[in-house]
């Protein structure tokens, strides 16, 4: 069983602090180091299930695990995972996901495990910071009437936003960020990247390289074509390889590659 250790800036409340994507990148990359060994690609549904504790800027809390039961919303739809916290257990938080059937594949499954423990990573200490204050001089005393926290991941659909959207709530914020750990924890930019020029001849695919505009990441960036006519045959046999070797699905490695402008956002629509 394994214990994260990880810190980011917070406020007093130990909510996320204005966390730029590069930040999240490099959270998420100390996960993956107390979760898989450097020589690693693909991170298991079974390491992230290994994990049994967080320690979130000093707050120290147990995460539990459930995969062996259906997970439902507040309306009693089926999802494919949660992650909450109840007030009434102040020393825990929990991520369910659903088993893996018709609906949740098991690689859906891994993406939505990750997710959700994004959510536990940055959410889940402030929530368990607010529920230890308890009720105030002129709540409800009763502890069944205490707020639980949830975040819900409905389909696969959710999954797949970027963090380039502009954020318009809180909690819209909060999913985008979700979002950004799970793939720089399941696809790491520089491990990709590394992958890329491994398997690219393989492939007829060819790198261009060019001065980044990206002032987080400045010196030399890649951009990948497929190459003849049969151009886009090849980019699907490429992401399947790159798949394979990440432990995730193609549709998945289209957007890490898209996110890290490996890959233009037409070529991602294809």
């Amino acid at each position: 069983m394994a214990v994260l250790t990880l810190d980011y800036r917070c406020c007093d409340r130990k909510r996320p602090l204005y966390i730029k994507h590069i930040e999240v990148e490099r959270i998420a990359a100390t996960a993956r180091q107390q979760l898989v060994a450097d020589s690693i690609d693909a991170v298991s549904f079974d390491a992230l299930q290994q994990i049994s504790g967080l320690k979130i800027n000093g707050i120290d809390f147990a995460l539990e695990i459930s995969t062996d039961y259906a997970v439902h919303d507040e309306q009693g739809n089926h999802v494919f995972g949660v992650c909450e916290f109840d007030p009434a257990m102040p020393d825990a938080a929990m991520v369910s996901i659903s088993p893996v059937g018709e609906s949740l594949s098991e690689l859906l499954a891994l993406s939505t495990l990750a997710h959700e423990l994004g959510h536990a990573v940055f959410d889940a200490p402030g929530w368990v910071v607010q529920g230890s204050k308890g009720p105030g001089l002129f709540d409800d005393i009763e502890p069944t009437m205490q707020r639980a926290y949830r975040t819900t991941t409905p389909d696969s659909d959710h999954l797949s936003k970027s963090l380039s959207a502009k954020p318009t709530t809180e909690e819209h914020f909060a999913e985008l960020r979700a979002n950004e750990f799970m793939g720089s924890l399941l696809v790491p930019r520089q491990r990709i990247i590394a992958a890329v020029e491994e398997l690219a001849p393989q492939h007829d695919i060819t790198i261009h390289r060019h001065p980044s505009t990206d002032p987080d990441h400045p010196g030399t960036a890649l951009r990948i074509k497929a190459n003849g006519d049969l151009g886009v045959l090849e980019m699907d046999r490429f992401e399947k390889a790159l798949a394979t070797r990440f432990g995730v699905n193609p549709r998945f490695i289209q957007v890490r590659l898209n996110r890290y402008g490996l890959t233009t956002q037409e070529a991602t629509m294809r």
